[in-house]
Formats: C-alpha cells, sequence, structure tokens
C-alpha cells in the first residue's frame, strides 16, 4: 500500500510540473542531505517555497541537477559545474562521453534505455497514460538528450509502429503514445531554448525556421530536428506541422533565419508536390536562407537547387550540426 501511495504521489507530482525534493532525489540519485548542501554552497538551484515552507522544483531544475548528477558520476566536481547552464552542462556530458575508456558504462546505458522502452510498450499496451508519462520523464532524468532520442525516443517510436503495422497494437495506442512523446520532446526544446535564450545566443553561424509542408500533419521528424537545434545551441523557432510555403518564409524572415528545415510527405507518390511546395518557398525565402529537407533516402537526388541539403536521417542531422558547430 505504501509503495502504491509513493508511486501515485510521484505520478501526480510529475504531471503537475511540481516536484518535490523526494521526487528530485528519486529521479537523480542525489540524496536530500546533499541536494541541500549543493543548494546552500552553490546555488544549484534555487527551489520555490509552498505556503507550508515546503520547497518544490522545476521541471528545468530536474533537468539541470540530472546532468550534474550524470557528470558527478563521470568524475566532475560539483564546485566546478554548479553554475553552468543546461547547455554548457549537456556539452560537457556530450564531451565526456566521447572519450575512449566508456564502453562499459555506455552498453549500461543502453539496457537501462531498452529496459525503459519495454516498459513504456507494456504501459502502452494497457492504455496506462499517467504510468507512461511517468516512465518518459524517468528516462529524461537518467539518460542525456542526445541519448534521451537516439536510444529510447527513436526505437520506441520504430518499433511501435511496427506493432501497429502488424496489428499488435492499434493506432490508438500509437497516437497516446505519440501525444505524451511529444509533450515531452517540446519541453526539452522550450527549456534549451530558454537557456540560450538567457545566455544570449547571438553570434550562432546558423539559426533555424522549421516546420512540416502544408498538408503534412506528421510533425515528429522535425520536432525531433528542433530539439536537436536546440540542443547544438543554434537559435530556432518550431511553426509546426502543415504550414503553406508563403507562410514558412513570411516567418523565417520574421526571424532572421539563415536555414528552413521542413519535412516533406513520404517522396513515392508525392514527387510532384513536394517539387511544387519547394519551388515556391525557395522563391519566397531571401537569398541567404537555405533549406534543409528530412527522410530522403540516402544516394537519391530529389531536388536540384544547390540551396536545398537531403538529409537521409536525424542521426546525419545530429552530426551536421556538431560540425558546423565546431567550424
Amino acid at each position: 500500500m505504501a509503495e502504491q501511495e509513493g508511486a501515485s504521489t510521484l505520478e501526480l507530482s510529475l504531471i503537475e510540473d511540481k516536484l518535490s525534493v523526494k521526487t528530485i532525489c528519486q529521479l537523480t540519485g542525489i540524496n536530500e542531505h546533499t541536494l541541500r548542501a549543493w543548494e546552500r554552497r552553490y546555488g544549484v538551484v534555487k527551489p520555490r517555497r509552498l505556503d507550508n515552507g515546503r520547497r518544490i522544483y522545476s521541471i528545468e531544475d530536474l533537468e539541470k541537477l540530472k546532468l550534474i548528477a550524470l557528470l558527478i558520476r563521470k568524475g566532475f566536481l560539483i564546485g566546478n559545474i554548479a553554475g553552468h547552464s543546461l547547455r554548457e552542462l549537456s556539452s560537457l556530458l556530450n564531451e565526456a562521453a566521447q572519450t575512449p575508456d566508456m564502453g562499459d558504462a555506455a552498453s549500461a546505458q543502453n539496457s537501462r534505455a531498452e529496459e525503459l522502452a519495454l516498459r513504456i510498450e507494456e504501459a502502452i499496451s494497457k492504455y496506462e497514460l499517467v504510468k507512461i508519462n511517468v516512465l518518459l520523464q524517468q528516462a529524461k532524468a537518467e539518460h542525456s538528450i542526445r541519448e534521451y532520442i537516439f536510444q529510447v525516443v527513436l526505437p520506441l517510436m520504430s518499433r511501435v509502429g511496427e506493432y501497429v503495422a502488424r496489428d499488435e497494437f492499434t493506432i490508438g495506442q500509437e497516437h497516446a503514445l505519440s501525444a505524451l512523446v511529444k509533450y515531452h520532446l517540446l519541453q526539452l526544446f522550450y527549456l534549451l531554448t530558454h537557456s540560450h535564450a538567457m545566455m544570449g545566443d547571438s553570434k550562432a553561424p546558423k539559426s533555424f525556421a522549421i516546420a512540416t509542408s502544408e498538408g503534412n500533419l506528421h510533425e515528429f521528424g522535425v520536432m525531433v530536428a528542433a530539439v536537436l537545434c536546440a540542443y547544438h545551441g543554434y537559435p530556432t523557432c518550431y511553426l509546426g506541422p502543415n504550414l503553406p510555403a508563403g507562410s514558412l518564409a513570411e516567418a523565417s524572415e520574421a526571424i532572421s533565419a539563415n536555414c528552413v528545415i521542413v519535412g516533406l510527405p513520404p517522396v513515392d507518390g508525392y514527387e510532384s508536390a513536394n517539387r511544387d511546395y519547394m519551388d515556391d518557398l525557395l522563391k519566397r525565402l531571401p537569398k541567404v536562407c537555405d533549406v534543409w529537407v528530412g527522410g530522403i533516402p540516402r544516394g537519391e537526388k530529389i531536388f536540384q537547387s544547390e540551396r536545398v541539403r537531403e538529409l537521409p536521417s536525424l542521426e546525419e542531422l545530429d552530426r551536421l550540426l556538431a560540425n558546423i558547430k565546431r567550424v
């Protein structure tokens, strides 16, 4: 009974975006005594207090503390990283993950990602939406942002799509999961963009406007693309699905974007419509603004304009964003 009450308290606190100290400790592995010491000595986070004096934490506090917890496990000192922003902490974690002696840790992290994904699939089968929400939040707490995307979210959505194709899951179950995953992706996106705005990132080599083309309601891919752009530190405006070329060009010019990422419908059966949309978009965009198009199979060339870059995968987008930043 006590265990059930504890789980219920955790689920409710996550849903309300008002996290108790107990929830923070559960999701980060930081004990309460240590957390209080970090707050007192380093100002690592500044929780709000309720009328009864209890501290409550935001999702942004959680994101920062789980990154710090992961970095400390990799040997960083709290005094050296407590004042870092989410972006800086993410960069440190990403750099630490590239060291050659991380094989065992990476294997364990992959196993944990797979375990969480399987638990989410089981919850989908029973329409346990609150539990899915908690598990997705837990996966975010235990993984870096890139790990969350590439080890949890993308494999999970791909497998569920396959289950629907085999009639093992229903479209309703797929849509329920998709709605929750999009919620968590948007949460990450706005946390990252808020962090960058506070830092005044005005010298980034790229700034992005991101949407799907008119008539294309499948926004999952471009939503992940927006998170990746924000994660890598680029000013990014996510405009959602189903955007006419004129509206996308207008918004891009208004925010001074020098690159547009657009999600088009699958190539088969849409070649003519996709070319018409791209021609219209390129005519309306400033000449200095390029267009990146996702989902084009490797080795195929659909658009002839030198302003259009065709990307076969989100992994390739991630590598491109990282390489541009280093130039």
